[in-house]
């Protein structure tokens, strides 16, 4: 009787580690069911909040990127002037003036803004080309001939003399630049014109600039040799 007792006893435990296979479909179940509508809700409040978070941050990167776009020009225009003058061994240009930046060859050390407007209106109309190898010989019946029959030297390779790149300054902006020779910042007004001259050896003159706009103030500094910015200080409002 006591085997017998013990048996049972030993199949019941066996019985009871048996899971019902409804129990297994139920916690499958469950652990499968996916987000209920509670949490549905606080995730996307959360991400409501988030986003409106995140819009003033993104405001104001938009905001500087706006106000940093005559640096950017200038900056752009610097690099270009200072290629052009190493390689085409000439000093090149940029005409600061109340109506933004002018970039150019070297020209006239006295620069007016009349005279850099006129070059601006032709530089879109340049002059044609005086062949220079063709005459007309009387002796020859009146026909175009070559001056010479000599073997002529390599002509000197031709530049765009009116080449050049403007920045119309937006209407909030006005900018002061100092030079290393000057004792304070000028203001960039009426027809006043300041050059920064890119020299054929890449150097250029150390040159400062305040540009100042309804919402943000940019001081630049530029380095003379590479003319890249070596500092820099924004104050966003």
């Amino acid at each position: 009787m006591q085997t017998e007792s013990m048996a049972g006893e030993h199949r019941e435990s066996r019985v009871s580690g048996i899971r019902h296979p409804s129990c297994v479909h139920h916690s499958a179940a469950a652990s499968s069911r996916g987000f209920t509508l509670v949490e549905i809700i606080v995730a996307l409040t959360i991400v409501a909040i988030l986003a409106v978070g995140a819009m003033p941050l993104l405001k104001g990167f938009q905001d500087e990127r706006q106000a940093r776009e005559p640096v950017a020009k200038l900056v752009e225009f610097a690099r270009e002037v200072r290629m052009r003058a190493m390689t085409e061994k000439r000093p090149y240009q940029i005409a600061l003036h109340s109506r933004g930046f002018t970039a150019s060859r070297y020209f006239n050390p006295y620069l007016q803004l009349a005279e850099l407007e006129e070059f601006i209106a032709t530089a879109g109309n340049p002059p044609p080309e005086d062949e220079g190898f063709e005459v007309n010989d009387l002796d020859n019946g009146g026909k175009l001939t070559k001056t010479t029959e000599l073997p002529l030297a390599p002509p000197p390779p031709k530049y765009d003399e009116h080449w050049t790149q403007e920045y119309v300054m937006p209407q909030d902006m006005q900018y002061a630049i100092q030079f290393w020779y000057d004792n304070e910042p000028t203001y960039l007004e009426g027809d006043l014109v300041k050059l920064w001259v890119f020299q054929p050896s890449g150097i250029c003159q150390p040159l400062k600039v305040q540009i100042e706009r309804q919402s943000a103030t940019f001081d630049v500094e530029f380095a003379a040799l590479t003319a890249d910015i070596v500092k820099e200080s924004v104050d966003m409002r």
